[in-house]
């Protein structure tokens, strides 16, 4: 699937924590496969609003949703005018309306950079329908997710923009990927969204993932704590991005679905191996970082009978999220980890 002459080829999540995009986009090719990158020291580039700003009766100065403004209904049906466009009809000209210039700083010249440079696969992302229903509210304080009707407009809006972002990263890779990122589901199962059923969050996510892979694309999902894998090993997903640092152990539980999923023609893991946090940077020493993937390595090959030569060659190394929180030794940091591993385990 991915770079037939490498293993363990580095990606990112998707924040880094630039103002300057040169330098953003700088780092952002620094990985085998460069993903545009997200600036959220702009508050419009933030994870919750960056995919937001278009929805209907979304206001990012008050962070909600206003389902009775006069143009509210009118938008609404706009999106599911171009849904239908789109997904029955072909017409994916109509995605423009959703996605401008405006939606990132790096996204556009990103392409450009990526044209120049030949890449033949680029990465890309997009804040997943459970967190963004779960952190969105209406104006009377109910989270979105909780609305059939609010939560059925946020999937297809949300299809769309994967849509149209993957279309313009496909003009110019030979392979596209979609990482959806989805934190929120750490929350899954708990007194909050003790409502919100394993199937129901089964569906939104298959909706998503199932036409992004009709298109050719290749469809991840980041989880950067704690979930039910189960989920997210059941989605049709292509690729399981974890945070390996601090949670290998949690994936391990699910080892009759993560030995299915690695059975697949697709099923890749990506390792987000290096953390992202500084007080675990500060004191990271190179051996200890190596040591601890090898023995996680050495662990998910007894688990699941599979050789630890087939894993490496079904997996992905990344940060353990995102890294908008950092500084730029720290990013750089981060990066050197990442490649003192695959150098490592690639001799």
């Amino acid at each position: 699937m991915f770079y037939p002459e490498r293993r363990l080829v580095t990606t990112h999540i998707g924040s880094l924590p630039f103002t300057d995009l040169e330098r953003a986009l700088e780092y952002a090719f620094r990985f085998d496969i460069p993903a545009w990158p997200q600036l959220p020291k702009f508050k419009e580039e933030g994870m919750l609003w960056q995919f937001m700003r278009t929805f209907p009766g979304f206001d990012l100065d008050t962070e909600k949703v206003y389902t009775n403004s006069s143009s509210f209904e009118e938008k609404m049906l706009k999106v599911y005018e171009i849904y239908v466009a789109t997904i029955d009809e072909g017409q994916e000209d109509l995605l423009d309306t959703l996605l401008d210039q405006n939606f990132s700083k790096t996204f556009f010249p990103f392409l450009e950079i990526a044209k120049k440079r030949e890449k033949r696969i680029l990465k890309g992302q997009i804040t997943g329908p459970f967190t963004l229903g779960t952190a969105i509210s209406t104006d009377l304080g109910e989270a979105i997710i909780f609305r059939d009707d609010l939560r059925d407009l946020l999937v297809k809006y949300l299809t769309l923009l994967s849509l149209a972002q993957t279309r313009y990263l496909s003009k110019i890779a030979e392979k596209t990927i979609l990482f959806i990122d989805e934190p929120g589901l750490a929350g899954f199962g708990s007194s909050a969204y003790i409502t919100l059923s394993k199937d129901l969050i089964l569906e939104m996510l298959r909706e998503m993932i199932s036409i992004l892979k009709s298109k050719g694309i290749i469809t991840g999902i980041h989880i950067c704590a704690n979930t039910s894998w189960d989920i997210p090993l059941e989605a049709g997903i292509d690729i399981i991005s974890f945070d390996s640092f601090s949670y290998f152990e949690k994936l391990l539980i699910y080892g009759e679905e993560l030995e299915k999923f690695l059975r697949t023609e697709s099923g890749y893991l990506a390792w987000g191996v290096v953390p992202t946090d500084s007080q675990h940077l500060s004191v990271l020493r190179d051996e200890e970082l190596v040591e601890k993937f090898s023995s996680q390595l050495r662990a998910l090959s007894k688990r699941l009978a599979i050789s630890e030569e087939e894993i490496l060659k079904r997996s992905l190394l990344t940060p353990s999220c995102g890294m908008g929180s950092l500084n730029e030794d720290e990013v750089e940091r981060v990066i050197q980890l990442l490649e003192k591993l695959r150098l490592v385990f690639f001799s």
